[in-house]
């Protein structure tokens, strides 16, 4: 399976997660195009050697190691995670802390994958854990598995959109809990069989050690998801129940696409401001209002996502306006 996007959509846009994606994007091809031998020899300086860290040696490729990439399957699949995943985790902690919870995160792994390998002194060959002390560990995958530790926490009901490869290739949506429960499973039982000395080339404790952090930091510090808000932006609307009747127009409406934020205006005379209710989801907008025998109905699927956050409302002869501002 692999996960395409998350129904679930931040409420301001994930900088932090967006220069992260670009750090790993432009190291990779800065050591791409160094050559071959010198891509290698990057590879063996800046990534995390157990060995060397265990005897107190070049400690700082713990970090410098989250930001390189053994190859381009390697770079997309990593990105791929944290592109769909790591926008909401950034959303509920803000920029400053999400990027510590990020470089935290891959610490942890880094440290659990270190772990692991000491472990396998007791459980595999020792040529096996010899070679595994000299291998450099790379990677972005125990920081972004910190971030799916926390996302299944905090958002167990988003719908995952997922290829699935059976038979035919199709597209499902399936909880975050199955997902990413499902995935998690997976790097057990692979960090498991790994401990016997059969190895695949993939840190399976990074990202085990990664996502129990992810989950611990949430209990630990009672981390709570952002609840999507529809209002305005200093009141709230109450929610729209559909109005049933033989009296009820549809109001003219007409939607304003701008490259940050949409426009929607609706002619609805006779009513006040006091009388308008809205809902908006991301995909969708409903108008409501009723004054006396005048009952105004209108549901509106837009030609963009938006922010479920309705500002700038007016209300001024007739001609409701509002403004919403577009997911990038």
């Amino acid at each position: 399976m692999i996960p395409i996007y998350d129904e679930n959509r931040p409420s301001k846009r994930p900088y932090i997660n967006y220069m992260l994606i670009i750090i790993n994007v432009i190291v990779f091809f800065f050591f791409f195009t160094q050559g071959f031998r010198t891509f290698k020899a990057l590879i063996m300086e800046y990534g995390a050697i157990p060995a060397l860290i265990l005897s107190g040696r070049r400690l700082e490729t713990l970090f410098t190691s989250m930001f390189i990439h053994a190859d381009i399957l390697h770079l997309l699949g990593n990105m791929l995670y944290l592109w769909i995943f790591g926008d909401n985790i950034e959303d509920v902690l803000g920029h400053v802390k999400y990027l510590i919870f990020y470089l935290v995160g891959g610490l942890f792994a880094d440290l659990a994958h270190i772990a692991s390998t000491l472990l396998s002194f007791y459980t595999s060959p020792v040529y096996y854990v010899i070679a595994d002390l000299w291998t450099p560990a790379v990677g972005a995958s125990g920081a972004i598995s910190a971030v799916l530790g926390a996302y299944m926490l905090l958002y167990p009901n988003a719908r995952i959109r997922t290829v699935v490869f059976y038979i035919f290739i199709t597209i499902i949506s399936v909880p975050a809990y199955y997902y990413l429960g499902f995935w998690f499973i997976y790097q057990l039982l692979m960090g498991v069989i790994s401990l016997s000395g059969i190895t695949s080339g993939v840190a399976f404790w990074a990202h085990i050690g990664g996502f129990v952090f992810g989950l611990m930091m949430v209990k630990a510090f009672n981390i709570k998801p952002k609840r999507k808000v529809i209002a305005k932006e200093e009141k709230a609307y109450r929610p729209v129940r559909p109005i049933v009747a033989p009296w009820v127009r549809a109001p003219l409406v007409d939607v304003h696409v701008e490259p940050e934020r949409v426009i929607v205006m609706a002619y609805m005379p006779g009513v006040e401001e006091s009388d308008v209710r809205l809902s908006v989801s991301e995909w969708e907008v409903i108008i409501a209002a009723e004054r006396g025998d005048i009952r105004f109905y209108k549901h509106l699927v837009l030609p963009v996502p938006v922010i479920p956050r309705v500002v700038d409302l007016t209300y001024r002869n007739g001609v409701l306006s509002f403004v919403l501002y577009r997911l990038i």
